[in-house]
């Protein structure tokens, strides 16, 4: 069909409008994230002139753009505000379980006579996103004591310093967590408690 034809006039509109749909959808999906991160540059800068605020938005802007490409749409859309609302508390949560862990670790360094018996234990989760299982398995990594070593569908593979790591483990607090952060899971399991 030659581009002198009326049929394609209303094609080209069309491709046009499905382009300029899937646009808006990605600045939508970027919107909470940059606000997000942007809020975060502020705090941690603690510069408020023009040209450190334009750069903690530029950065801030690609950061969350790269982020949603490498996510690729796995992430339900009416869910990405409630992650950016949840992850917050989330992370507060996150940071109390790694003190914890922490003053765990330390305390058995400094008191030799502390059991420390390692192995390797192995769960499965009821996780069904790769995003979620990858934030499981990082903040199993970002928790003393412990190391995830892989994952395998649902099952996790995760290395333990102690008796007490392995059962704090197996009693899935930070799978709840990371369940309530991405609402998945078990209807038991979406509010945090």
């Amino acid at each position: 069909m030659r581009a002198d034809t009326p049929g394609r006039k209303p094609r080209a509109r069309a491709v046009m409008m499905l382009k300029l749909k899937a646009m808006a959808r990605t600045v939508r999906e970027t919107i909470p994230l940059t606000v997000f991160l942007f809020l975060l540059w502020i705090i941690f800068t603690e510069k408020t002139n023009w040209e450190h605020l334009l750069l903690g938005f530029i950065v801030a802007a690609l950061f969350a753009r790269v982020s949603i490409f490498m996510i690729g749409g796995k992430l339900d859309p009416n869910l990405n505000w409630k992650v950016g609302l949840r992850f917050f508390p989330f992370a507060i949560l996150l940071f109390w379980e790694i003190m914890k862990a922490s003053w765990d670790v330390l305390t058995r360094v400094l008191r030799p006579s502390l059991p420390i018996s390692p192995r390797i234990i192995e769960f499965d989760s009821y996780l069904d996103s790769d995003i979620a299982k990858t934030m499981l398995a990082n903040s199993i990594t970002l928790t003393p004591g412990t190391v995830t070593i892989d994952i395998d569908g649902k099952r996790f593979y995760v290395h333990c310093l102690a008796q007490e790591h392995e059962s704090g483990l197996l009693e899935g607090k930070l799978e709840r967590m990371v369940a309530w952060l991405f609402a998945e899971g078990p209807d038991d399991v979406r509010s945090l408690r």
